[in-house]
């Protein structure tokens, strides 16, 4: 049972503003609904989380790129510039906000008082910001239906749509007089402040009466710690029915914008295809690259894949490069949700530090072709803070496991050796972000261990002070490998649980001279430079593991660590089947995946060779003699990713020691999913479009063939019947007439 579409503006219709048209509610079967178990009755029943759908006609724009201005002057003069889900309204949009930051910079520069004025977004954060707003009023609606059909609150049981209520002249999405409930619907955390002050008179006009009518807010999730504070002090009641949104597209490629075009009640272009299903042009997987604003696009998607709309592409395009873009994104954001006419869509992701997402978990999937499913998670921060940086720190994750895919596993190490400047890394592996990552991770821990030993801290001087040796030296060979990874495998699906490094240490002398001129610690005696060692390993060691694994300056390393083991896990999984990426493991391209930032390996290592041969610091003591002794360390080794060692969690260990992370991974593909102190971000590639891979199969009676070969057995029983009956009726004609 469908319900129709809603019609006007949900909430109150201010001056001028046309009353919303009452539609007819659908019936439903069988007795009314227990009004107790109703939201507001006393024991509401209102079930788990639930997934509604809603179209956006301007879906199919996402990931386009920014127009040329001539494109942009003829789309000002084209009547399609005013209906919305058409490239020309984007582009009309687009000029529009740029008119609007150009004034407002001239009005500062005219009198600079106060805070200079943002910088205009880049096209591709503002588009992101615009298209989910174009179907504000589509997700408004679609969760009242949804929440129509999970209740049944049907007009034979004495329900309304769109009830005015004159006294405080303001308009309910849902009502019923005869049990005096009256529901203001949201789909999203916020509420429309300006509403309230009538939701009030409302509520304070029902206080004492013997049947007081009650009005109740229904959220789909949580509300806004605002929205629950001024309802509260409203007097409102709310409630949630858990609900998360889902957009839909109709399948087919996008309108041609040379065409005319309006949009059909569903959202469709003329020819009744409409958007494509998810984010990637038809032809686009083929030839498109990694490039530029369309990221969030790419991410784990394989060249002959597409992106699915989901959580993990749309949050992540949505998050801004840096804190004064995403605090743009945010005002932009707000000023498209209120004129669309719900400012209570105002919605940002908020509260998520990106610089600490790792993808912890895969699925092998197939919809009409082979896919993936994944979800990013990181850690959670106040509400209030400002999330940006999610496009950086998702490219590189994507990036790295495409490049653990395609190249062997003995590429995967990097040395920084003063001696050995021919073996610094794989040339290949070399022109990679993650190759970038692992050699400055390594000169890192040199840096870490400068800052650990250093002799004006408490550690530093202890550490020094329980050396032995005149020149009191340390020379070691020390890198990172990864240590054992937890995972959970249950064969079609990998959920990465842990997944530490580990660092390693061994004394080595070095030939090239390094701070002083001195080769290493080759002039110490042996006993020293064991003792020395052992204290290394028992104070700095520890400290230097724990950053690796912890530090913000390590956390590009571990990022790329986690997609090492996902993608290990394909690797070894597509030696035995086809998966999404068999087509890649191994070939050795790595042209879609080659490094965004300028750099060379030479030139950290030149860097590193620099930190070696002057030091982090400078050390000299004085002897009670009067002579001056010079200290030195000496450190210089790598980072070792060619092995992986998986400790497998059992099903029933897995669900006793992680039991709602399956819940979470499943919904982190429609909406960001809390779990604890962390976000989940998902998301899904498919090999046709979206629309064409969750395609509900034909059914076979809509095919002419199936009744052709439907008839084929029929006739065969009646012939054969048929000759059965004569050869019997032949026999009894004979019988009878002996």
């Amino acid at each position: 049972m469908t319900l129709a579409a809603l019609c006007g503006p949900l909430g109150w219709a201010g001056p001028g503003v046309a009353a919303p048209k009452p539609v007819p509610l659908p019936s439903f079967d069988g007795p009314a609904p227990d009004p107790d178990t109703l939201p507001g009755g006393s024991r509401p029943a209102l079930g788990p989380k639930q997934t509604y759908e809603y179209l956006n006609p301007s879906e199919w724009l996402r990931g386009r790129a920014q127009p040329k201005a001539h494109e942009v002057a003829a789309a000002m003069l084209d009547q399609r510039a005013e209906v919305p889900g058409t490239w020309q309204h984007a582009m009309k949009r687009w000029q529009e906000y740029q008119r609007d930051k150009a004034k407002e910079l001239n009005k500062y520069l005219d009198n600079p008082v106060g805070k200079r004025p943002s910088k205009v977004l880049p096209w591709h954060a503002w588009l992101v910001k615009f298209l989910p707003a174009q179907g504000n009023d589509y997700q408004g609606k679609a969760y009242v239906q949804h929440v129509v059909e999970r209740l049944k609150l049907g007009a034979n049981h004495g329900w309304q749509t769109e009830l005015h209520v004159p006294e405080v002249n303001r308009y309910y999405d849902l009502a019923n007089v005869e049990l005096g409930l009256y529901y203001e619907l949201k789909s999203g955390s916020g509420i429309i402040e300006k509403e309230l002050a009538r939701d009030k008179a409302f509520v304070e006009a029902e206080r004492g009466k013997v049947n007081p009518r009650r009005l109740v807010y229904v959220f789909a999730v949580q509300p806004s710690n605002r929205s629950k504070r001024l309802l509260k002090e409203a007097g409102i009641d709310y409630v949630v029915v858990p609900a998360q949104k889902r957009v839909i597209n109709p399948g087919g490629p996008p309108p041609d914008p040379n065409d005319q075009f309006t949009t059909g009640p569903d959202g469709s272009g003329p020819d009744g295809g409409g958007p494509d299903g998810g984010g990637t042009p038809k032809g686009g997987p083929q030839s498109g690259g990694p490039q530029g604003g369309a990221a969030a696009d790419d991410t784990l998607r394989a060249p002959d894949q597409y992106q699915a709309p989901a959580a993990a592409p749309a949050e992540i395009a949505d998050s801004g490069d840096t804190p004064e873009e995403a605090a743009e994104m945010r005002e932009v954001g707000k000023q498209l949700a209120a004129e669309s006419g719900h400012p209570e869509l105002a919605e940002d992701l908020g509260g998520v530090d990106f610089s600490t997402l790792e993808l912890r978990y895969v699925s092998d999937t197939y919809h009409n072709g082979s896919g993936v499913q994944y979800a990013f998670k990181a850690d959670a921060l106040p509400a209030d803070e400002q999330s940006f940086g999610g496009r950086r720190a998702a490219r590189l994750a994507s990036d790295s496991f495409f490049v653990w895919l395609e190249l062997p596993s003995s590429a995967f190490t990097v040395n920084l050796n003063p001696d050995e400047p021919e073996r610094i890394i794989d040339e290949k592996f070399g022109r990679t972000d993650a190759g970038r990552v692992l050699l400055e991770a390594d000169l890192a821990m040199k840096k870490s261990v400068a800052k650990f030993i250093h002799p004006n801290t408490p550690g530093g001087k202890k550490y020094w002070d329980s050396l032995r040796g005149d020149s009191k030296c340390v020379s070691m060979r020390q890198w990172i490998v990864p240590d054992t990874a937890t995972v959970r495998d249950n064969g079609n699906e990998l959920y990465i649980l842990d997944a530490p490094m580990l660092v390693k240490m061994e004394s080595e002398v070095i030939k090239t001279p390094g701070v002083g001129g001195d080769t290493g610690c080759s002039q110490q005696d042996e006993a020293s430079t064991r003792h020395n060692e052992s204290v290394y390993r028992e104070t700095i060691l520890p400290q230097v593991q724990k950053a690796v694994n912890s530090a913000p300056e390590y956390a590009d390393l571990r990022r790329v660590y986690a997609s090492r083991v996902a993608a290990e896990w394909f690797r070894k999984r597509s030696a035995a089947k086809h998966t999404a990426y068999s087509d890649l493991i191994g070939k050795g391209d790595i042209s879609r995946w080659v490094s965004r930032e300028k750099w060379t390996p030479r030139e950290v290592f030149d860097r590193y060779v620099q930190s070696y041969r002057n030091g982090e610091f400078k050390v000299k003591r004085t002897t009670t003699k009067g002579n001056v002794v010079y200290t030195s360390t000496y450190v210089y080794g790598g980072v070792d990713f060619t092995r992986i060692d998986q400790n497998r969690l059992s099903a029933t260990e897995f669900a006793k020691e992680h039991a709602a992370l399956k819940a979470t991974a499943r919904d982190s593909l429609d909406a960001p999913s809390d779990a604890g102190s962390d976000v989940w971000l998902g998301g899904q590639t498919t090999a046709v479009p979206y629309a064409e891979a969750f395609a509900s199969p034909e059914p076979s009676t809509s095919k002419p063939l199936f009744y052709v070969l439907g008839a084929v057995p029929l006739t065969a029983w009646l012939v054969t019947g048929g000759v059965l009956w004569w050869r019997r009726r032949e026999s009894s004609s004979t019988g009878a007439g002996r």
